[in-house]
């Protein structure tokens, strides 16, 4: 996945970076952080020093969307599926009604999922193996005809 997105602040080492979405995710509206709907904010590292006003092309691996689309959305379906086949066999033993403890479990083991990869958050945040990185910077141009200034990997020598 590639983007771009202009450094709006600075705060430390990392750099606040409104993102215009592309029409690819735009009608997803998982990530509507923005004021407008077109629009949503990251805070990453500034590993390229970039300034307020550059504009930043960003990366997030194929492989690690797939990761986090996996963490999000196939970790809650095995917990539901996986607390629908324990209602059932709770069902069976204790002689109660099968559909309704398997039913009642798959929800609990879908929100205790949940609840899971929320706790993990900050975790994953740490990592930052889901965030985008910053792979170049140009300056003054959101469309990239700027000459580059820094790539990822040789970060001293743009400035």
């Amino acid at each position: 996945m590639n983007e771009q997105g202009e450094i709006v602040a600075l705060q430390d080492r990392n750099a606040l970076i409104m993102v215009h979405r592309s029409d690819m995710c735009g009608k997803c509206g998982a990530c509507e952080m923005g004021e407008q709907a077109g629009e949503m904010f990251l805070t990453i590292p500034n590993r390229l020093h970039g300034e307020v006003g550059d504009f930043v092309q960003l990366e997030l691996a194929s492989g690690q969307v797939l990761k986090a689309s996996a963490i999000a959305y196939l970790f809650p379906l095995c917990a539901l599926v996986l607390g629908v086949l324990a209602g059932i066999f709770l069902g069976h033993r204790y002689d109660l009604d099968v559909e309704l403890t398997a039913s009642i479990l798959g929800l609990v083991f879908a929100g205790i999922s949940f609840l899971v990869i929320r706790g993990m958050e900050p975790h994953f945040k740490r990592l930052q193996h889901f965030s985008p990185q910053m792979v170049r910077i140009t300056r003054g141009s959101k469309m990239g005809n700027q000459p580059k200034v820094s790539e990822k990997g040789d970060e001293g020598s743009g400035k």
